[in-house]
This record gives C-alpha cells, sequence and structure tokens, in this order.
C-alpha cells in the first residue's frame, strides 16, 4: 500500500491504490470533508444518434422518443421534437384502379408525461426535405430542412393514463394526429401502381418520403412516446373501384433498412434563475442546475490544494466519494433524475465517463431518498482521484443525467455555497 505522498510522486496503476485498505478493525481510519467549488454551465449539444452501422451494433433505434415542452422559472423553456423515418409495409405497393385517399393519421403512443399536462397543446407534423446522412452522428441541436406542414392537432389534452379508442378499439394511451388526405393522395395513392421506382425498395422509399418532424407549439409538458408499439404509425385508408382498405407506414427496426428516429432538444434561459452570462468557475454557488434533454450540467473540479493537505501527515487515501443534496423547498415541481453519472467536461462538451463509471456496476449516482426530502446522490470517484494525483492532470467534470435522450427531468442540486448539506468531496483515510 503506497502512501498518498507517494501517490503524487511517481505514476502507478490506477486500480490497485488504496482499494485493498481495510477501513476499521485495527487501522486507524477517518474522514474528511472538503467543500466542492460546483457551478452551473450550458453543453454545447449532446449525441441523441450515433452513425447508422454503429447504431445497428446496439439494436437499432430507441423506442422512447419525447415531444413537448416545459416552461418553468428555473429552467425557462425547453423543447422536444421528433425527427423519424417511417418504411412501409411491403415495397412496391399497388393502391388500385382511380385510388382515393379516405383518410391518413399519424397515431402515437404515449407512455408518460413530464410537467403541467394541464396545459393543452397544438401539435404539428410536417415534412422532411433533408435525408438523413447514415455516415453522420446527430447532436441534439441538429437543425434539418423541414417542408410543408402535413397535419394537425390542436388542443390536445395531454392524458398519458388514460385509455382511448383507436380504430373502434380500446386502447392504452395514443395520440391521433390527422394528415393532409391531398399530400398522401398525390405521394403515394397516384403513384402507386406496383412499377414506381421510388417505392421499389425501403432504401428507395426513405429517398423519396425523407420522414417527418413532429412538434409541440406550445403547451407545458413533455410527452414520452413509444416508436415500438404497434400502436404508433401511420395508417392511410384508401378505396378504389374493388375494394376499401388501408395500408400502414411504420417506424418498426425489424426490416432490411432501419428507420432512423430520435429526438432534438432547444433551451431558452430568458426569465429563468439559470443565467448563463455570469458563470464563475472559482465561487461556489448556493444552487446548480442540471437537465436530462440537454441544456445545463453542474461543473466541478477537485480542490488539489485542500487535497494536498493530507499529503503533508502521509496520510493513505482509500476511497474517495462526492455527495450532492438536491434543493428544497423551491414551490416547483422539479423531478430529479433517478441516476446520474459524472463524465470528463472540456470546454462546453461533455467527454468521457470518469474511470470509476468504467468499471462494471461502479461509479454510483443513484438517487437516494431521505426523509423529510433531504434527497442526495452520492458519487464513488476513487479511481478518478488516484489518477489526478498520479497524472497531475486534473480536468473538470460534470454531473448529468444517466439517461439525457429520453428522458426529460429536472434536477437542482445544493451547491458548495448552500448553508446546510453542502456539496462536499467525502475522502476516507488511513494513517500509515
Amino acid at each position: 500500500m503506497a502512501s498518498f505522498a507517494l501517490l503524487s510522486a511517481c505514476e502507478k496503476p490506477t486500480d490497485g491504490l488504496g482499494f485493498d485498505q481495510v477501513i476499521g478493525g485495527t487501522i486507524e481510519a477517518d474522514t474528511i470533508h472538503i467543500p466542492i467549488i460546483s457551478y452551473t454551465t450550458a453543453v454545447d449539444s449532446i449525441l441523441v444518434a450515433l452513425p447508422y452501422q454503429q447504431q445497428l451494433l446496439f439494436g437499432g433505434y430507441n423506442s422512447t422518443r419525447l415531444i413537448g415542452r416545459t416552461v418553468s422559472s428555473n429552467f425557462g423553456t425547453e423543447e422536444a421534437r421528433l425527427l423519424a423515418q417511417l418504411l412501409p409495409e411491403q415495397v412496391n405497393p399497388d393502391f388500385g384502379d382511380n385510388p382515393i385517399i379516405d383518410s391518413v393519421n399519424l397515431y402515437l403512443r404515449i407512455t408518460e408525461a413530464y410537467g403541467d399536462t394541464s396545459i393543452a397543446m397544438n401539435i404539428s407534423v410536417s415534412e422532411l426535405e433533408q435525408s438523413f446522412s447514415k455516415d453522420s452522428s446527430f447532436y441534439s441541436n441538429y437543425s434539418p430542412l423541414v417542408g410543408r406542414e402535413i397535419g394537425r392537432l390542436d388542443n390536445y389534452m395531454p392524458q398519458p393514463k388514460t385509455n382511448v379508442l383507436v380504430e373502434d378499439l380500446l386502447a392504452p394511451a395514443t395520440i391521433r394526429i390527422p394528415l393532409d388526405l391531398a399530400y398522401f393522395q398525390s405521394k403515394f395513392a397516384d403513384v402507386g401502381n406496383g412499377e414506381f421506382d421510388s417505392l421499389a425498395s425501403f432504401t428507395n422509399f426513405v429517398e423519396y418520403f425523407k420522414g417527418i418532424e413532429v412538434k409541440s407549439e406550445n403547451g407545458g409538458c413533455v410527452l414520452y412516446t413509444n416508436l415500438a408499439s404497434n400502436y404508433s404509425l401511420i395508417r392511410i385508408y384508401y378505396h378504389n373501384d374493388l375494394d376499401t382498405t388501408f395500408t400502414d407506414l411504420s417506424f418498426n427496426q425489424d426490416k432490411s433498412t432501419v428507420p432512423i428516429t430520435f429526438s432534438t432538444f432547444n433551451q431558452d434561459y430568458s426569465n429563468s434563475d439559470i443565467d448563463l452570462s455570469t458563470i464563475d468557475s472559482t465561487t461556489a454557488q448556493d444552487l446548480t442546475y442540471v437537465q436530462a434533454m440537454g441544456g445545463v450540467v453542474t461543473a466541478f473540479k477537485f480542490d488539489l490544494n485542500k487535497i494536498d493537505s493530507l499529503s503533508q501527515e502521509g496520510l493513505i487515501i482509500n476511497r474517495a466519494l462526492i455527495e450532492f443534496y438536491t434543493a428544497q423547498g423551491l414551490g416547483t415541481a422539479v423531478a430529479p433524475s433517478p441516476r446520474m453519472e459524472v463524465r470528463l467536461f472540456n470546454g462546453n462538451a461533455l467527454g468521457d465517463r470518469i474511470l470509476d463509471y468504467q468499471v462494471d456496476g461502479g461509479g454510483d449516482g443513484n438517487l437516494r431518498r431521505g426523509v423529510l426530502r433531504e434527497n442526495r446522490y452520492i458519487f464513488d470517484v476513487s479511481r478518478q482521484l488516484f489518477s489526478v494525483l498520479n497524472s497531475g492532470v486534473n480536468n473538470s467534470m460534470a454531473i448529468t443525467p444517466l439517461t439525457r435522450t429520453t428522458a426529460a427531468n429536472r434536477t437542482i442540486l445544493r451547491g458548495g455555497k448552500e448553508p446546510q448539506e453542502q456539496a462536499k468531496v467525502i475522502i476516507y483515510y488511513t494513517k500509515p
């Protein structure tokens, strides 16, 4: 076992430092609490989809996608939009002789909502005029070319736990958005004769019908949609000289071409408690903020000057934890993330997870609920601290939700200046 004084003097493997030291027993052990200087800062963007072939290695595209907006005095206005390709049931569709489109609806299965569901939403659907590049990663600030509006639902009251009628059958919570008949008449029925080249393969199809954008123009909540549900699709009813029937376009990931889907996000901090124009990374703040959907994170770094005081006594560091309590009594329904993580932070960009999270089951970051809403997060940063002490490179870090692109949670943390339960590093040490 190497003493702390030796850690900064020579390079040692991170995995072996302090982890086998027994706390308690006949060894004189204790802890020291060091306040953290934490502050709120913005991130440029977050990754929402990998390049196509890489995404397929993870099983395709996530089924949960977000639509809507929230407005609060704490976080300002947050928006989430759905961008998605769809595929037909089969290629080379033949709509028959003299086909006429009777109705077209976009159905979206809703699983839950975050925010105020008592405020009505106006939801619009527009066609995409720009194809998704399969070689590109997509980030939360991605903004494709958007064409004409092809559907709209005004004054929708979110009821994510209420069953509805879909095609006259009782179904779980689902939105039905009427789509433009003339658009689908010319785009599909008038050309779908079984020989139209643009409908002859799934690859051709997504170049012809590039996809849709679904967004909410107002409202007070973010909806969680499940695109893998059988209730999430575009259904086209039509008749021809012989029959009346329907055909579907879906988000299913089980075809030779996999539809690309993701959500993009936007934040406006005007008239909010978050003032990004006066960020001071050297002064602790009373409260700091963390958002899913990108936006802001809580940043910090180790205060090595204070940690160095241990080396002067020749103490052995065994473990290091970071503890953040959530804020209380703000009068707003801000639901904290159930689990967060710590990542390296460079400029305004999130980097890799710290070393502790690169070990199976390591890092922690789970929300611990206490009495009287004394809720807190604990992060194990032992390996990261040993690495910093060995290398002398003390990077900034950021606390961010583990789930950032498919959840809308917001978290307010107590900072290093908060009069009670300050943010702190808890260092476990033993005397040699």
